[in-house]
């Protein structure tokens, strides 16, 4: 999917939470979304879901195709479709809306009866028939599978791990096939192996994914674009070898770090000296 984030604020008591943000995340890859607590990266994922409208600009994504909806804001894509037509996210019929954009928030500490199978499956509800039924029955043992959680199908939720839990949530999030995927803090409760093993496979989807992350070296390892905030303000953005700079990282986050080079990968590694 192509994303366009133009100028895009919101104000939340009384204050510019988000402030003028315009990005643009790459098509079918990995974008790390960074900065520190309080910079705005949870609301502005959730401007980017169209769970929030905006107060200023506006987040774009194509129309739907065949759709027939027209808006002041449409705008001609950047994806080579002559006329194709751009959509304010939050403007999309919530049904439609859930269809091709998934967010994965960070997990609440609340217990539900349900088992794991069922908690996969609320992910297929914007496809079920006013029957109920959903046309592919198999949608939610995929995404288990591929969420490497196939074999908690039948476990109960208020029985699983923290990180367990962590690959239901991403395993809904598949369920609902999205063309946007959002995740909030989702190396969460994973130990090093599973957090490793969780990037790679979002990174190797092919869907326009971004992910609000705070270890900067794992953004720096998976990431083929990041986004820097600080107090709601875009304050960089790019490859990560060009953005998370030592000047950047003292000016952010107010520490001081040298930028190494991986042996292996080639990737930036960065080495925590201290507070600045």
């Amino acid at each position: 999917m192509e994303l366009t984030i133009s100028g895009v604020g919101v104000r939340l008591g009384g204050r510019w939470v988000v402030d003028g943000v315009d990005a643009t995340p790459p098509a079918g890859a990995l974008t790390g979304l960074l900065g520190p607590n309080g910079a705005g990266k949870t609301t502005l994922l959730r401007l980017v879901a169209g769970l929030l409208p905006p107060d200023a600009g506006a987040v774009l994504v194509p129309a739907a195709p065949g759709s027939s909806e027209r808006t002041s804001s449409d705008r001609s894509s950047s994806d080579g479709a002559p006329g194709a037509r751009r959509t304010p996210v939050h403007t999309l019929d919530r049904r439609l809306r859930a269809r091709r954009v998934a967010l994965l928030e960070q997990e609440s500490s609340a217990t539900v009866p349900l088992t794991v199978r069922e908690v996969v499956a609320l992910g297929r509800i914007p496809y079920r028939s006013l029957w109920g039924t959903d046309p592919d029955d198999g949608a939610v043992l995929r995404a288990l599978r591929a969420a490497s959680a196939a074999h908690l199908v039948d476990r109960t939720w208020s029985t699983l791990s923290g990180g367990e839990r962590q690959r239901v949530h991403v395993a809904r999030a598949l369920a609902q096939e999205p063309e946007l995927l959002l995740l909030d803090e989702p190396t969460n409760h994973l130990d090093v192996s599973a957090q490793l093993a969780l990037l790679a496979f979002v990174r190797d989807l092919g869907v326009t994914t971004v992910a609000a992350l705070h270890d900067l070296n794992l953004a720096a390892a998976f990431c083929a674009h990041v986004l820097v905030l600080a107090d709601g303000r875009l304050v960089a953005a790019g490859p990560p070898a060009d953005v998370l700079t030592p000047p950047l990282l003292r000016e952010v986050y107010g520490v001081d770090a040298d930028v190494l080079v991986h042996p292996r990968t080639g990737r930036p590694v960065i080495a925590l000296t201290g507070r600045a």
